[in-house]
């Protein structure tokens, strides 16, 4: 078997998993598993990665032009068939590869079993070709989101920032960097963009771990907008900070890297131990505790003065490097989540010492998950808000701050090409 043909079959598995439900994360170590085990070339790679996230990105508007020329819907299993014409579509409309080779490539996977769809899948491939005037053609990115989530958007920002929020996340994603000293040094060795204080922003993708100073531990992956609630807490030097909801651990390192002594607590056993490995890479870990355990279920009596809590979220403020968001998370997850949230903001007030600071975080662009559930605890006069104030955060856009909440949207910053969707609240014990 060919290099390339190697590579689709990767590919074309990898839809299959995301089709299951499978999130790109997982996908994406799979595909690196893959990589190790088979000798394939530095293209070949790159080619599974951008065909993979193309695909993912934008499968609404794949799905929507396939329809066209469908006389009924596919049949939901074999789940080869949509995988297989999915990536065959994708290869026509977002890639640069000759139309002949997506036609034979995808038709060749339609034998054995999927033999009979091959005519099928010749045929819808052609007439995509013959008249779907592609090459010029600029598709409606709303296509590529689900309508629960667009009428969500719809009512909480209003059609134009809806739109706003929708130009931006189809767009190649970034990577942020977060320098841990010497910045002006690894700035001239990086070449990212300054673009706040400590933060490069790069344009490329690609592995991290071969960018400059890794494995010097010199700077951690976070974006600018994760980066804001650990300024929130104000001097933490010195200071016990109970981080929740860790993992993987941009705001522990930053925590650190400021000189406090943090204590770290994820349920996740696996994600814990990643987090550990990242300190220790960034070699900050002389003043970390961290450990795997349900905080639900965790019976410490201390009292902190300063918790940060990243809660569990859809992470629908993080699509533009995260597509498969749009398509595994539904409603009900929002609903379910909302729920997590609160019993976690509960508890974690009951760990929080009077007067002392709260910072409530995550990555959704739903009020459910942000507003509604600090107006919910505030109500029950267990805590008050400390209102985030533009002066505090001189550096970031005024548009972020709205009723001395954070609310970032990707469309934010643009100057710098966007920040990810992030909500922040400040909250005191009473």
């Amino acid at each position: 078997m060919k290099n390339k043909d190697k590579s689709r079959e990767i590919v074309k598995f990898g839809i299959q998993k995301h089709l299951q439900g499978v999130t790109l994360k997982e996908i994406e170590v799979i595909q690196d598993e893959y990589f190790k085990k088979n000798n394939l070339e530095v293209r070949d790679k790159a080619f599974v990665k951008n065909l993979t996230l193309s695909i993912i990105r934008n499968r609404g508007i794949i799905e929507n032009v396939t329809s066209k020329y469908l006389d009924r819907p596919l049949p939901k299993k074999p789940i080869e068939i949509k995988a297989i014409l999915l990536m065959g579509v994708a290869q026509v409309l977002f890639t640069r590869v000759e139309d002949y080779a997506a036609v034979n490539t995808t038709v060749n996977f339609f034998e054995g079993r999927l033999k009979k769809w091959r005519s099928l899948a010749n045929a819808i491939l052609r007439n995509i070709i013959r008249q779907e005037n592609y090459k010029s053609k600029n598709y409606d990115l709303r296509l590529n989101v689900p309508n629960w989530l667009y009428n969500s958007w719809i009512e909480q920002y209003g059609e134009k920032d809806t739109g706003k929020i929708i130009n931006q996340i189809f767009k190649e994603p970034y990577l942020d960097l977060n320098i841990k000293k010497d910045f002006n040094h690894w700035k001239n060795e990086i070449k990212g963009k300054e673009i706040m204080n400590s933060t490069l922003r790069l344009k490329r993708s690609g592995d991290p771990k071969k960018i400059k100073g890794y494995e010097e531990g010199a700077w951690w992956v976070q974006n600018l907008g994760a980066q804001i609630p650990v300024k929130l807490l104000g001097k933490i030097k010195n200071e016990n900070v109970l981080d929740l909801c860790a993992a993987p651990g941009g705001k522990t390192a930053q925590l650190l890297n400021e000189g406090a002594l943090v204590t770290a607590i994820d349920v996740s056993e696996k994600k814990i131990k990643k987090l550990y490995f990242n300190i220790s890479r960034l070699k900050l870990e002389k003043n970390l505790t961290a450990f795997s355990k349900d905080f639900m279920k965790w019976n410490n009596k201390k009292k902190y003065n300063k918790i940060l809590l990243d809660v569990p979220c859809t992470a629908t403020g993080t699509i533009r490097k995260n597509p498969d968001v749009l398509w595994n998370k539904n409603k009900k997850d929002i609903d379910r989540l909302s729920k997590v949230q609160s019993k976690l903001l509960s508890k974690a007030i009951d760990s929080l010492s009077r007067n002392g600071t709260l910072i409530y975080s995550n990555c959704s662009m739903q009020f459910e998950e942000g507003e509604k559930v600090i107006d919910f605890f505030i109500k029950k006069n267990k805590v008050k808000l400390l209102p985030i104030k533009p002066e505090e955060l001189k550096l970031f856009p005024k548009e972020i701050f709205k009723n001395g909440l954070i609310r970032t949207l990707p469309y934010m910053y643009e100057k710098n090409d966007g920040l990810d969707g992030f909500f922040i609240a400040r909250l005191i014990k009473i």
